[in-house]
């Protein structure tokens, strides 16, 4: 069956456990090589993403939201064990250095120049990069929280034989172009106009974003899927038309408790990547939905 694939394409067949470990690794990946590159370009960015080494400083837990409170997402994000009595005083122990003030430095190769870990300074890094740069960085995170999604689809439900890149760039692009940067204007918008936590407020939001938004994305994600196969406005309307019900109905099955936990504990910043991080079964359904009939 293999060689029925063009040449370059190929055929991809993965095991569950090499799936979760890929999609860990190319979170890791992306979320390290966006920090660097975008660090190396924004003075504020790498400001920011390198906090002040201070002595006997507590150990960082990576703040969450716009205003720097702690967030249930950054409370999954910690640093490191504290470093033993050679950081205490003047004294550099332990095969440190010494720095201004006797304050000891340079505690090892995996750690940062703070002690935390190497997963908190990646934290650090993207939630400077959501202040810095809001709509890029939340577009490439829902790219690949889709691309992660449509892999998956294609090797585990589907089980293709040969694996469909162009339906891949398709289907992540749509997520870069409309699910991020659409995400980013509607829930900021949304929690200006319902700003709270409350069990009220909560509920007020949930709804507006299951009867308001959830059909509006819908629109927009068949529309483009359509466009980008190629279909005419008549073919992108009968698309739209008999898979938008089909899509919201899942939506209501899936998202109004997902969300009232986003509403309630997930600061504006960091919604889309808990929506991406929460939906890649989901991403799943809608690429499967998304290619009928390509």
């Amino acid at each position: 069956a293999g060689s029925s694939c063009a040449v370059g394409i190929g055929e991809i067949r993965m095991a569950p456990a090499q799936v979760t470990c890929s999609m860990r690794i190319a979170l890791v990946v992306t979320l390290g090589l966006i920090q660097g590159g975008w660090a190396f370009t924004s003075p504020v960015a790498m400001h920011a993403a390198r906090p002040p080494v201070r002595a006997n400083a507590p150990v960082m837990i990576a703040g969450g939201g716009l205003k720097g409170g702690r967030s249930f997402i950054s409370r999954l994000v910690r640093s490191g064990s504290r470093s033993g009595g050679a950081h205490d005083g003047g004294a550099a122990g332990g095969g440190g250095r010494s720095g201004p003030g006797g304050v000891s430095r340079g505690a090892g190769e995996g750690e940062a120049s703070d002690g935390s870990s190497p997963t908190a300074a990646v934290w650090a890094g993207y939630l400077a990069l959501l202040e810095s740069k809001p709509v890029v960085t939340k577009a490439l995170t829902s790219l690949l929280g889709f691309a992660i999604g449509d892999v998956l689809a294609q090797c585990c439900i589907e089980k293709k034989e040969c694996f469909d890149w162009l339906r891949l760039l398709r289907f992540s692009t749509a997520g870069m172009l409309i699910h991020g940067p659409a995400g980013h204007w509607f829930y900021g918008n949304l929690d200006s106009l319902i700003p709270g936590a409350t069990a009220r407020k909560v509920a007020t939001k949930v709804f507006v974003d299951q009867i308001v938004y959830a059909p509006i994305f819908g629109t927009l994600f068949f529309s483009y899927m359509a466009a980008t196969e190629g279909k005419g406005p008549v073919m992108v309307a009968k698309r739209v038309k008999h898979e938008l019900m089909t899509q919201v109905a899942a939506s209501w099955k899936v998202w109004p408790l997902a969300h009232a936990i986003n509403f309630a504990l997930v600061p504006t910043s960091q919604r889309i990547l808990y929506i991406n991080s929460i939906q890649i079964g989901y991403n799943m359904f809608l690429s499967v939905l998304g290619s009928r009939g390509a």
